[in-house]
């Protein structure tokens, strides 16, 4: 038997709380013959516990009694079921993001906490709630600009990024492109704009190492202006260009995406393989238009869905990795509404696709082997995984904009 006071202390609750049960009729503690007090048995014990974890769970006390007495409401009993779940998910997102600013205060795991991976799911949430929130949250934390978009679309994590970047750029820079792509699909774009030949001016937005830009100088007497913000990439391509005589037609500049110092118009054609969603598609578009000449042309290329009914797998991973990311037809009508005629369109082919992710798993093999396993490495691995089983399910639209007035 046990005394109100230990009830109360094994229960923590008030003892106004127990009798107030006791008011209710959802327990009846027996009386000591000798001073009269409440003792709770063992059976009444139990049954406080239940009540105690039913109103946990978000049960009325009246509902709890209900149970108690084995009315199982299968509707109100699912409904609490996924209320439990979302309040779990939201309070698991909250734990992540105090662990993290914990970790960029004090550069330390909490005791006893050795994960790898943290907060993935609550940068994403925050990027599909409020990208631009997210992206001037990280700055205000101190994160240059920088860092801030590699955590936003690298790494996921404002802890112990700088090892993972080094690790990621350890395999990208190796890397013959940056992206799904290729010569005969950038030739394809190209050609595809009216009198393309007569192209004086071209922005390359997010140009990597270059292969974009080259293609076009060999193809056309464009000036092309590349811009990046990864010295080394721009490193590489100048070394390109100089190898192949197109160092006088491509200027080379280490410039944001979100800070585009030219004069507005100043570009026949903008060029945007794969990098828009680091802005935000529509965003990019809204952005970029007025640095383009009256008629003047916008390619932009940018992951869809290629299915109504994506796989699991592929749903957990694109929920992460591109939070926004959205069909063929919704990309379309995005750009009509950002003052853009869609001149054509085409969806890159699924080579480009394989292509880019031999050339990652061979990179990913030599990084493993000169440097170990790391998380970058089983990252890259499971993506690659990913297309080679679900790649079907998605891919680029490449887009051909023509600027309207």
């Amino acid at each position: 038997m046990v005394s109100i006071s230990k009830a109360c202390k094994i229960l923590g609750v008030a003892r106004s709380t127990l009798l107030y049960y006791e008011r209710m009729g959802m327990v009846a503690p027996k009386r000591n013959p000798d001073n009269g007090y409440r003792e709770y048995s063992q059976e009444d014990m139990e049954l406080l516990l239940m009540v105690r974890q039913l109103k946990r769970a978000g049960f009325t006390l009246k509902e709890s009694m209900a149970v108690m007495k084995g009315a199982l409401d299968p509707d109100l009993l699912l409904a609490r079921y996924n209320a439990l779940c979302q309040e779990i998910e939201t309070m698991t997102m909250a734990r992540e993001v105090v662990k993290s600013l914990l970790v960029s205060a004090t550069g330390e795991l909490p005791p006893g906490d050795d994960s790898a991976r943290r907060g993935q799911n609550w940068h994403a949430e925050f990027e599909q709630k409020g990208a631009e929130a997210h992206f001037a949250w990280l700055k205000r934390l101190g994160f240059s600009e920088k860092e801030s978009l590699y955590i936003r679309w690298v790494t996921r994590n404002i802890s112990n990024g700088g090892q993972y970047m080094e690790h990621f750029f350890k395999i990208f820079e190796q890397m013959n492109r940056q992206g799904p792509g290729s010569r005969v699909s950038t030739l394809r774009a190209f050609e595809a704009i009216p009198g393309h030949r007569e192209i004086k001016t071209i922005l390359e937005v997010g140009c990597g190492k270059g292969s974009s830009s080259l293609t076009l100088a060999q193809e056309s007497n464009a000036h092309i202006t590349a811009v990046d913000n990864h010295q080394p990439f721009l490193d590489h391509l100048a070394d390109q260009a100089k190898r192949l005589k197109h160092d006088g037609q491509v200027t080379i500049k280490n410039m944001s995406m979100f800070d585009l110092d030219f004069p507005h118009p100043s570009f026949d054609l903008i060029w945007a393989e794969g990098c828009a969603y680091i802005m935000g598609f529509e965003k990019a578009l809204e952005e970029w238009r007025p640095l383009i000449n009256q008629q003047g042309f916008l390619f932009v290329s940018d992951a869809v869905w290629l299915t109504d009914q994506p796989s699991q797998a592929c749903s957990d991973y694109w929920q992460i990795e591109y939070p926004t990311m959205t069909d063929v037809k919704t990309r379309k009508t995005q750009a009509r509404e950002q003052g853009y005629e869609i001149a054509s369109w085409f969806v890159l082919p699924r080579q480009d696709w394989q292509a880019f992710y031999d050339d990652m798993e061979s990179c990913t093999k030599r990084a493993v082997k000169e440097i170990g396993m790391t998380q970058t490495a089983e990252d890259f691995i499971k993506e690659i995984e990913l297309d080679r089983t679900h790649g079907e399910e998605y891919g680029y639209i490449c887009l051909l904009l023509q600027r309207e007035d």
